[in-house]
């Protein structure tokens, strides 16, 4: 961290512009950079060193935009190219208290399930987009312009650590997430859907559920705790 290029970095005393593109050439044809917007200096990794890992954040991350080259590259995962990120967050670790601060709780019109995003974090959301691949495990719904990133261990009862976890996200159709949020289906341990004796044959149809979905439920999901209910709809624990 002593070279004067990184101090320059770090003290905020030149400012970072990301420009990048999936493809250096398609059949041959050079590829345009795609401008994504100026970065921020976040932290660094105090584990690396020659070279240095430095953090940013993308202030002007928008998943609601309606450019696509920008959203192909908010989509793009290194697996797509047979890659794995040489580095991945730990989220089990304790949560700084800088990233506390940067974490927003949402507003009102947010926890009305009005915008995409249940935190109002872009980050958070592309992780849980990763995790379910991007669709629905319900619905097989893969309009992420309408996916619901929802808690498991809801807003109110998650400590700071839990609002940051992937593994305490699931992303659901818009449908499935009201039903979710209201106690009135839920999964197994072993994944399958739980629904509630409130909802019968003829609403499960008109709502498009099957009794017989099964979901994958990840060793972390089962540290989060998957809301459990009785058959009658109501809460039955943590």
């Amino acid at each position: 961290m002593g070279a004067p290029s990184i101090k320059d970095i770090t003290t905020g005393r030149v400012q970072i512009h990301l420009f990048t593109r999936i493809h250096a050439k398609i059949k041959s044809k050079t590829q345009p950079f795609v401008y994504c917007g100026e970065l921020k200096y976040f932290e660094f990794d105090k584990k690396t060193s020659k070279p240095v890992h430095l953090i940013f954040e993308a202030g002007q991350f928008d998943e609601l935009t309606e450019n696509e080259s920008l959203l192909k590259i908010y989509q793009w995962r290194p697996k797509f190219s047979g890659m794995e990120r040489s580095q991945k967050n730990a989220f089990t670790s304790k949560v700084s208290e800088k990233r506390k601060r940067i974490f927003k709780k949402p507003n009102e019109t947010e926890r009305r399930g009005l915008i995409t995003s249940r935190v109002g974090q872009g980050y958070y959301r592309q992780e849980i987009l990763e995790k379910w691949s991007g669709k629905c495990p319900v619905t097989g719904c893969n309009i992420q312009e309408i996916l619901i990133s929802s808690h498991i261990v809801s807003w109110s009862e998650s400590d700071d650590q839990e609002r940051l976890d992937p593994e305490n996200g699931i992303l659901l159709s818009p449908n499935v997430d009201a039903l979710f949020d209201r106690h009135l289906i839920s999964f197994s341990d072993e994944g399958n859907i739980i629904i509630s004796r409130k909802l019968n044959k003829e609403l499960l149809k008109q709502l498009g559920l099957i009794e017989t979905v099964n979901i994958n439920i990840t060793p972390g999901m089962g540290r989060a705790g998957v809301p459990k209910m009785t058959r009658d709809g109501s809460k039955s624990g943590r």
